[in-house]
């Protein structure tokens, strides 16, 4: 199980809703108010829930955690603490595992390059996420398609909060196999001040 839920971790960040019928000139005035809405979010931090629903398991594997996001100077600490406390930190263009609270160096480049797409969402900078995925827009979101004939997934849908502009309610990462992962994001706080400790 834990294998399983570390390894859906990285997964994520390797990168029932109709789309809208948009002209390319509604699509480009969409997401200049999308990226300047969230142009403002210097820190973000929020717990989390995670469901896994693979075709192979009649419940799906469910964890809980936290994250916390600085954008200048970039850092992010993404941690599971349900079933078991593992994630991962990037801090001063290091990237580190975290297992049981405690960190080990990555020294891999498809760690760092997950870690670095982690920053993309969290920002939902939409200029850095179109030059991997192709966007389409929907009342209360976008769906992302991987460019590329080579990946892990086949769409990406995130929904905005509806209490808070600059904060995703949601994401579901949908597999080419069928299976897929769903992220609730709960209780975003916004520009607040971060403990140091976090990125330490």
């Amino acid at each position: 199980m834990k294998k399983i839920i570390f390894t859906v971790c990285f997964l994520l960040f390797s990168v029932g809703v109709m789309a809208q019928d948009l002209q390319p000139a509604e699509e480009n005035s969409l997401a200049q108010e999308i990226q300047q809405r969230f142009a403002s979010v210097q820190t973000l931090s929020a717990s989390f829930t995670q469901e896994k629903h693979m075709s192979l398991l009649e419940q799906p594997v469910t964890s809980a955690g936290y994250f916390a996001f600085s954008k200048d100077p970039a850092k992010i600490r993404w941690e599971y603490t349900e079933p078991f406390q593992n994630g991962f930190l990037m801090s001063e263009g290091k990237t580190f595992r975290l297992e049981e609270g405690i960190k080990k160096p990555v020294k891999n480049a498809m760690s760092s390059h997950i870690a670095a797409q982690m920053m993309m969402w969290l920002s939902f900078d939409l200029t850095e996420l179109s030059k991997n995925y192709e966007v389409e827009y929907f009342e209360r979101g976008v769906m992302l398609y991987p460019k590329g004939k080579i990946t892990v997934l086949q769409k990406i849908t995130a929904w905005f909060s509806t209490e808070n502009p600059q904060a995703l309610e949601k994401i579901r990462l949908d597999e080419p196999g069928g299976d897929y992962t769903l992220l609730r994001f709960l209780n975003p706080q916004i520009n607040q001040p971060l403990k140091k400790e976090l990125f330490q």
